[in-house]
């Protein structure tokens, strides 16, 4: 993770910082666990909005590879492609799995 971007959005304020990334680590496993129920559920709507939710998010803490992979399923969901929206949730949370499990072992 970078935090370059979110410490220059709070003004270096370290405490901000830290309270920012403590919410990160709370709701945005939630989130991306919701995206594959949300899909098999054809709820496109809800997934482009959990999916612009987690790109928003994913940018702040500088993960902009999960940032464009959020970006890009958004803009296929609202423009009605989403057969291939399945299978890049899976290879999605395959990687976020992979990271989170490395930069949260404990958490």
């Amino acid at each position: 993770m970078d935090l370059t971007l979110l410490q220059n959005l709070m003004g270096g304020d370290e405490k901000l910082v830290s309270h920012f990334v403590q919410i990160f680590k709370s709701q945005v496993p939630v989130q991306v666990a919701s995206l594959s129920s949300l899909c098999a559920d054809g709820e496109w709507e809800s997934l482009s909005t959990a999916l612009h939710s987690l790109k928003t998010q994913f940018t702040y803490v500088g993960l902009t590879d999960f940032a464009e992979q959020m970006r890009s399923m958004e803009e296929d969901v609202d423009n009605g492609e989403t057969a291939s929206i399945p299978s890049r949730i899976d290879n999605f949370l395959t990687a976020f799995n992979a990271f989170w499990n490395a930069e949260f072992p404990a958490f």
